[in-house]
């Protein structure tokens, strides 16, 4: 009985570290919202892996040496493969769409994850996730619905982006165990520079004086998205972080949109938003009182 409550406890705080990483993500991408006015989406998120590595070099040394072979295994590259999809896909959309749209479509993760949680991880997952799902799908339909006459195209980017999102949490929960969370964020980064740069390139714009503090901020801020995701992942399953992090991620994004793009939200917005924290509360139930 002790043993259980250590590995509830234990997961409810990398639920917590998940919660934090989304909460994280929606001020970094009001800032990258604000950046791609002046700058191409593709170069953002090149300096945004660059400046990272920065961050995260000056941390790795608590962590013992950096061992380069594990940047080569087929497991790091298709984390990063992944996560560089989902991240360009969703600043494509967010330089174009409402932060509070985005955000609703990228909600739709949690329904991958869970999906790839059940048949590819082979996870157990009760009933009560599964409901709460169903009431977040609801509110995420009502946060969008204002919102889907303008989407046209970039409901489908935005979709394919929470495809790779899930796909991306999938392979992090995998590999969590493995390394320390600043050791995988370091081999995202590497990656997705490579990946990256040569997209970049052609439509590089030199960023202005005044915008480099911003770069630097998300730098920041992804270095501290991305750590902090991973060691949540290392702690909670990942059909039951997964729905909380985006649950918590959705009003964040929603309210973070109305304080500094003034994209008010109407009321039916906000439903969405109850019903999406309802139907977090219906999944803590099941983590509190859950066989």
């Amino acid at each position: 009985m002790r043993k259980m409550q250590m590995m509830r406890d234990a997961e409810l705080k990398g639920i917590a570290y998940i919660a934090f990483s989304n909460l994280t993500f929606a001020i970094m991408s009001a800032i990258i919202k604000i950046v791609t006015i002046t700058i191409p989406a593709l170069e953002v998120s090149v300096l945004r892996n660059m400046l990272s590595i920065l961050f995260l070099l000056l941390v790795l040394p608590r962590h013992g040496t950096f061992d380069f072979r594990f940047f080569l295994t087929k497991e790091h590259f298709l984390r990063s493969l992944f996560g560089y999809t989902h991240f360009v896909l969703f600043i494509l959309c967010v330089s174009r769409l409402p932060l509070a749209a985005v955000s609703a479509i990228s909600y739709t993760s949690p329904i991958w994850s869970l999906l790839f949680s059940v048949f590819v991880l082979k996870e157990r997952t009760a009933v009560t996730p599964i409901i709460g799902l169903i009431f977040g799908v609801l509110g995420m339909l009502a946060v969008v619905q204002p919102s889907v006459s303008n989407m046209t195209v970039w409901i489908v980017v935005g979709l394919a982006g929470a495809v790779f999102s899930s796909l991306d949490v999938m392979m992090v929960r995998r590999i969590s165990g493995s390394e320390a969370p600043e050791r995988i964020a370091l081999s995202l980064a590497l990656w997705s520079c490579a990946m990256g740069l040569p997209l970049a390139v052609p439509g590089w714009v030199w960023p202005p004086t005044g915008v480099w503090p911003l770069l630097i901020l998300i730098g920041g801020l992804g270095m501290l998205v991305q750590v902090t995701l991973t060691r949540g992942y290392t702690l909670a399953r990942l059909g039951r972080g997964a729905p909380f992090g985006d649950f918590i991620g959705l009003p964040a994004s929603l309210t973070v949109g109305w304080l500094c793009f003034a994209e008010f939200p109407t009321p039916l917005m906000w439903l969405g938003v109850c019903l999406i924290l309802f139907g977090s509360s219906i999944a803590l139930v099941e983590r509190r009182f859950g066989t």
